[in-house]
């Protein structure tokens, strides 16, 4: 027997605490107010207006300057307690890779190059700020000011030249004998280049002794952060950048390289392309410090409240790699008033993963959701939306009934033909006598009369016509060691059911309706590994298909929504069954188990894309 993709409530969500009033039958009553979107949810103090300028005007020059990830809440820490806790660091692990994939694209193209080099007569035209990330030659150049300069000439040999710029730009050494490379690196001083180069003639001269190489991800993020330190000590910066009296220095290859925004400006042609000062009058200073250290990083280091102004800004300016960081941030600490504070943005163009996130949390949450101070401001469109959704998550319909007397209680001047259409949106029909009773006792707040909610409860008072509320996520029960009502046969299940709907009983009673999926191909199977991915995807590996050491199975079963029956997929490298099987990245793991009787500490991957098992590291075996 497995379960998949029980629903999953944070557990700081148990003990939350919210200042609200209630009447003397319970229910949570908020304060008359006009509906008005609320710059901010009330509930949590530390979420500012949004967007928030910075003020004053700060004037930096090199070795003055910045730290690229400084916190976008800078001023407000100064004033806030010290038990608040600190700005996290946000991180993509993407940027590095695009970084310098744009930085290949302007070279290919012949564009922003500020150096010229000279190896056996051919002349190659490079960044000096790419360069200088690994050659103390290039940051002695990058020191000497910017400027055209003539070409200077190297005394190496051209495949030892290539290799190193190679590694500059993509983060590999290319192909080149390892003497023309370490003649190279020593006379541009790469000493990360030297090291490179050792360790692969260490691999080829000892191929049974593991050598520990970096990865080309790792290389290139180092090659983004020695970049990023010639920005902060203002090392052969080229353009300097003003928005309300702040001034950045920065380079201006590195800009276009790390921001879609400032790439377009530096490279169109236009007046702001030219010269070495750029005045941005349409940018806040906040906004202008969030890009240009994000491109040098490829990180933001914010609270929640500062993720959403960075987001914003990310969107406006284009930086879209900055974008998803922030989308990933704001999707991880959601909270009823934060969902709240994501609507102003709901529809933006670029935050549809986002709002997806924030809509669920809604459809899980509401109950907490309601218990907002900001809750009365939603617009009543996108409350009747959430109530009417077959996906809300409610333990009693008697809670959806809740949220929209809240919400009328609180906007007095609702029409009553608005609060019909979305008191309508209940479903009346599935309340337990005790609910109906309930509600009858809680009324509808003044000035909606008795005879309103009379009339909706007679009109859902259909039998058989009342809509089942059906989570997006669902208990499913797979196979298993299956008994007869008798206990007289005991044989391997075949069936598959799922949890589509809970229903109130009487007292405490909850009655599952469950509906009846595909069977799986005979005899069944019990001790199996069962996961899902991509959210409906269902995975059955392994198991046993009766009671001897010798039935284990090596079989993997695949099924979705739009398929007729269970696929067979590619088995198993190994037959095992009383395994753990884990959805991870997209891929499946299958760990450990038992075969013939006999424990294994064998590990192993499934790629649904190329549908291939492969086998990965032993388990330590255990004394």
């Amino acid at each position: 027997m497995s379960v998949l993709d029980t629903p999953h409530y944070p557990p700081e969500l148990e003990s939350v605490s919210h200042p609200v009033q209630k009447d003397c039958l319970g229910l949570p009553v908020h304060a008359q107010r006009t509906p008005s979107w609320p710059p901010s949810p009330d509930e949590d103090p530390s979420l500012p207006s949004f967007p928030q300028e910075e003020p004053g005007s700060r004037p930096l020059v090199p070795g003055n300057l910045p730290f690229p990830a400084l916190s976008l809440e800078e001023e407000e820490e100064e004033e806030e307690d010290e038990d608040v806790a600190e700005p996290e660091w946000l991180r993509s692990e993407e940027h590095p890779s695009q970084f310098f994939a744009e930085a290949q694209r302007l070279r290919e193209q012949r564009l922003l190059l500020d150096e010229e080099v000279s190896v056996a007569g051919r002349v190659y035209g490079v960044h000096r700020v790419i360069l200088a990330a690994i050659s103390s030659l290039f940051r002695d150049r990058l020191l000497g000011g910017g400027g055209p300069r003539p070409p200077f000439s190297l005394e190496v040999s051209p495949g030892g030249w290539e290799a190193v710029l190679t590694f500059a730009y993509e983060g590999v050494l290319g192909p080149a004998p390892q003497g023309d490379v370490l003649a190279a690196a020593e006379a541009l001083g790469a000493p990360r280049v030297k090291a490179a180069a050792q360790r692969t003639c260490k691999r080829a001269g000892n191929a049974g002794e593991y050598v520990k190489k970096p990865s080309q991800a790792e290389e290139l993020r180092e090659n983004l952060r020695r970049i990023e330190l010639l920005y902060r000590e203002g090392v052969g910066c080229d353009l300097k950048l003003e928005a309300g009296g702040c001034q950045l220095r920065v380079h201006r290859a590195a800009l276009a390289c790390g921001s879609e925004f400032f790439g377009a400006m530096l490279l169109s042609g236009m007046r702001e392309s030219q010269g070495t000062e750029v005045s941005l009058r349409t940018i806040s200073t906040q906004d202008l410090r969030l890009l240009v250290s994000f491109a040098y990083s490829g990180v933001v280091r914010a609270r929640w409240p500062g993720l959403l102004r960075a987001a914003q800004a990310a969107l406006q300016y284009q930086s879209s790699s900055c974008l998803d960081l922030c989308q990933k941030g704001l999707a991880r600490g959601l909270s009823p008033a934060r969902c709240l504070a994501l609507f102003p943005m709901a529809e933006a163009p670029g935050l549809e993963r986002l709002w997806s996130k924030a809509r669920h949390y809604l459809l899980t949450h509401l109950p907490a959701v309601a218990l907002c101070p900001a809750f009365p401001s939603l617009p009543a469109a996108c409350l009747a939306e959430l109530l009417d959704s077959d996906e809300l998550h409610v333990q009693e319909e008697f809670e959806a009934f809740v949220a929209a007397r809240c919400w009328l209680a609180a906007n007095p001047e609702t029409q009553e033909s608005e609060a019909k259409a979305l008191l309508q949106c209940v479903r009346f029909g599935r309340m337990s006598t005790r609910e109906l009773r309930r509600v009858r006792a809680a009324g509808l707040p003044p000035p909606l009369t008795p005879d309103l909610l009379h009339q909706l409860m007679v009109e859902a008072d259909v039998p058989g016509q009342e809509r089942r509320r059906e989570p997006d996520r669902a208990l499913v029960v797979i196979g298993g060691d299956g008994l007869r009502p008798d206990m007289a046969l005991r044989q391997p299940s075949q069936a598959v059911w799922w949890a589509r709907a809970f229903r109130c009983g009487v007292g405490l009673v909850r009655t599952v309706e469950w509906g009846q999926l595909p069977a799986l191909p005979a005899p069944g199977r019990f001790r199996h590994g069962a996961a899902s991915l991509a959210g409906s995807e269902l995975y059955v590996c392994g198991g046993q298909d009766f009671y001897s050491h010798s039935n284990t199975l090596a079989s993997t079963l695949r099924w979705e929504p739009s398929q007729e029956d269970w696929e067979e997929m590619a088995p198993l490298s190994q037959a095992r069954s009383l395994f753990p099987l884990v959805a991870l990245d997209g891929q499946l793991y299958a760990l450990g188990g038992r075969h013939n009787g006999v424990a294994l500490d064998s590990v192993e991957a499934y790629n649904p894309e190329l549908d291939v098992w492969s086998c990965l590291i032993l388990c330590p075996v255990l004394p």
